[in-house]
C-alpha cells in the first residue's frame, strides 16, 4: 500500500492524469476517496472526484460510488439509479427473480458460496470460503459436506476469509453457474460493475445471495477493476476510429455483418412432435438442436438453419431461403408442418439467434438491442410467448463466439414470414449500427420488464411507440423505410403471428414451391 494508506489520499485525487496516452475518451468518477481505494494506482484512465473542468468531455463515464448525481456522458457506467437500486436487498431480489434467477430470502442453508468480480459481461475472478471445497458434486447438495448456514449482511468488501480459485478449477458446473448468474445480476440492476455473492443449496441449485456496485478495494480487487476498466478504455478508442461512432449519421462502419441460426419444430398431422434429429445431423448449414431436460436427460427436438453471414439483411434472407431448401431435402416427410414463434408446442421454445460481427460488444450495445429489438418484438408474438421467458428470452442473453463476433439470444424465432425475417434482421442491424444514439432504456424499470416477460402487448404499446420515434430518425431506418414502416404499422397493431401454421407456405418451400416466390424487397 502507498505509504501504508489503505486507499488514495483526497488531495491526490483531484484528479488523477491518464498514464500510458489513453485519451480522454474515459473518465472514472469516485463518489469519494474513500471509494476510490487504491483504484487509481492501477488505472490508465483518468480518475476523481470531480469531472475535468474545461477541455475536452470523455465519451465514457464509470461511476465508482454513489455520486450526488449522474454525469454526462455518452456512455454512463453504473448509473444512479442502479447503484441505488443495489443498496435496497428487497428490489435486487424483486429484479433478478424477474429475469428468471434465484435469489436468496434470508433463511437458506448453503454448502458453498462465492463471490465473483464482474466487470459488464466477465467475471474477473471468483473466490470460495476458505475451507469449504470449491467442486460441489454436480448430482446437488444431498451428497456434499462442509454445509454452512446463510452469511448475515451484504457481501463484504475486499476478499478477507476466500480463497481465489485459479482458472484450472472454475469448470466445475457450480462455478461456471455461479459466474453466469453473477454475470446476469450485475446486468439486471442496470449496472456494469459488482462483487457478487452467489450460495449453492442443499439441493444443488445456484442462489444470488447480494451484490455489492463499488466494493472496498485491496490490492487484487483494485488490480482485477483496474485491468477491466483500461481494457474498456482502449476498446473504446479503438470503437471511436473503426466504427466512426461519434459522428452521427457520418459513414457507417462498413463492417458490420449478420448471421443466424433461427430453430423450428416438426410436428406430425396427429399433433405430435418428431425430434430434429431423425433426419439432422448436429453439425452442418441445417443441424438439430438439444434441449436439455435434467442434467442426465438430453433431447434433440429443434431444427436450426445456419446460414452464411452476410453484409447486409436481404442477403441473409436469401442464405435463409436457401437453407431451408436444403432443409427440405434433407426432412423428406412432406407431411410433417414447420413451426417457429416462441412457443410452438407445450415444452418447446424455438429461438431466433443472430450472430452480429464488426461491433464492439459491451452493456450500451446489448441494451439497446433489448430495448429496441427484443421489446418491440413482443407486439409481433403469437399468444403462448410469455410461456417462453424467463427461462428462454431473459434480456441481456448474449454469448461471445470464436469469429469474434457474438450471439444475440433473447429473441423468440421470427421464421413466420420472410416479410417478418427481413424486418426484425434489419432492425438489428439498424441497431448494431446507431446504438450509440439509442438513448431509451425503459427495460430498466421494473414495471416494463415484467410486462415484456408476460407479453402484456397493450402497457407495452406505448413505450414502443416511443421508442420508435428514435428509430425513425436514424439514416439506417430511412434506407429501409418501405420493409420497416410496413413492420412498425403491424407492430402498432399487435398483430401476433400464428405459431400454429407452417411457415413453408409463405417462404414456398417445397411442396409449396412456385415457379418464382416474389418479396417486396427482393425475390428468394
Amino acid at each position: 500500500m502507498l505509504f501504508g494508506w489503505g486507499r488514495m489520499p483526497s488531495f491526490l485525487l483531484n484528479f488523477i492524469p491518464n498514464k500510458d496516452g489513453i485519451a480522454m475518451s474515459m473518465f472514472v468518477l469516485y463518489g469519494s476517496a474513500a471509494a476510490a481505494g487504491m483504484l487509481p494506482l492501477y488505472l490508465r484512465a483518468p480518475s476523481g472526484e470531480r469531472l475535468p473542468s474545461g477541455g475536452k468531455v470523455p465519451k465514457a463515464v464509470l461511476q465508482w460510488g454513489v455520486p450526488p448525481q449522474d454525469a454526462q456522458a455518452l456512455f454512463l457506467l453504473n448509473p444512479l439509479k442502479g447503484l441505488i437500486r443495489a443498496g435496497h436487498s428487497r428490489t435486487c431480489r424483486e429484479f433478478w427473480r424477474q429475469n428468471g434467477m434465484r435469489a436468496a430470502s434470508g433463511n437458506e442453508e448453503w454448502v458453498n458460496q462465492f463471490q465473483v468480480a464482474v466487470f459488464q459481461l466477465d467475471a474477473l475472478a471468483v473466490w470460495t470460503k476458505a475451507g469449504v471445497s470449491a467442486l460441489v458434486p454436480a448430482g446437488g447438495g444431498a451428497r456434499a459436506t462442509g454445509r454452512r448456514k446463510q452469511l448475515p449482511g451484504p457481501v463484504s468488501g475486499g476478499t478477507g476469509g476466500w480463497r481465489e480459485l485459479p482458472p484450472e478449477e472454475q469448470e466445475a458446473y457450480h462455478i461456471r453457474r455461479a459466474k453466469r448468474d453473477a454475470v446476469r445480476a450485475v446486468y439486471a440492476l442496470g449496472l456494469s460493475t459488482g462483487l457478487v455473492r452467489v450460495g449453492v443449496n442443499r439441493e444443488g441449485n445456484t442462489v444470488l445471495i447480494g451484490l455489492d456496485p463499488c466494493p472496498a478495494l485491496d490490492d487484487r480487487l483494485a488490480e482485477l477493476f483496474a485491468g477491466a476498466i483500461n481494457r474498456y478504455a482502449e476498446k473504446l478508442e479503438e470503437a471511436e476510429r473503426t466504427e466512426g461512432i461519434w459522428q452521427s449519421g457520418a459513414v457507417l462502419p462498413a463492417g458490420v455483418r449478420l448471421g443466424a441460426d433461427p430453430e423450428f419444430v416438426l410436428r406430425r398431422p396427429d399433433g405430435g412432435f418428431v425430434p430434429a434429429n431423425r433426419f439432422l445431423e448436429k453439425a452442418g448449414t441445417v443441424g438439430c438442436d438439444a434441449v436439455v431436460l435434467s442434467r442426465d436427460r438430453v433431447i434433440h427436438p429443434l431444427a436450426e438453419l445456419r446460414p452464411r453471414p452476410c453484409g447486409t439483411p436481404g442477403e441473409l434472407v436469401r442464405e435463409l431461403y436457401r437453407t431451408m431448401r436444403q432443409a427440405a431435402r434433407q426432412i423428406p416427410d412432406v407431411s410433417l408442418a414447420w413451426l417457429a414463434g416462441s412457443m410452438p408446442g407445450k415444452g418447446l421454445s424455438t429461438g431466433g439467434h443472430v450472430h452480429i460481427s464488426g461491433v464492439w460488444l459491451h452493456h450500451h450495445l446489448l441494451r439497446a438491442l433489448d430495448n429496441y429489438v427484443a421489446l418491440p418484438l413482443v407486439l409481433a408474438e403469437g399468444e403462448a410467448a410469455g410461456q417462453r421467458r424467463p427461462k428462454y428470452g431473459f434480456l441481456g442473453d448474449v454469448r461471445r463466439k470464436r469469429h469474434g463476433g457474438f450471439e444475440y439470444r433473447t429473441l423468440p424465432s421470427w421464421l413466420a414470414n420472410p416479410e417478418l425475417a427481413l424486418a426484425v434482421l434489419t432492425l438489428v442491424h439498424t441497431v448494431a449500427l446507431h446504438y450509440r444514439e439509442l438513448r431509451q432504456t425503459p427495460l430498466d424499470q421494473l414495471d416494463i420488464q415484467r410486462a415484456y416477460y408476460n407479453g402484456d402487448k397493450a402497457q407495452l404499446l406505448p413505450v414502443v411507440r416511443k421508442l420508435w420515434e428514435d428509430l425513425e430518425r436514424l439514416p439506417a431506418y430511412r434506407r429501409s423505410k418501405g420493409t420497416m414502416d410496413v413492420f412498425r404499422d403491424r407492430l402498432f397493431r399487435m398483430e401476433g403471428w400464428d405459431e400454429q401454421a407452417d411457415f413453408r407456405i409463405p417462404w414456398k418451400i417445397p411442396p409449396y414451391q412456385e415457379k418464382a416466390a416474389t418479396h417486396p424487397a427482393f425475390v428468394l
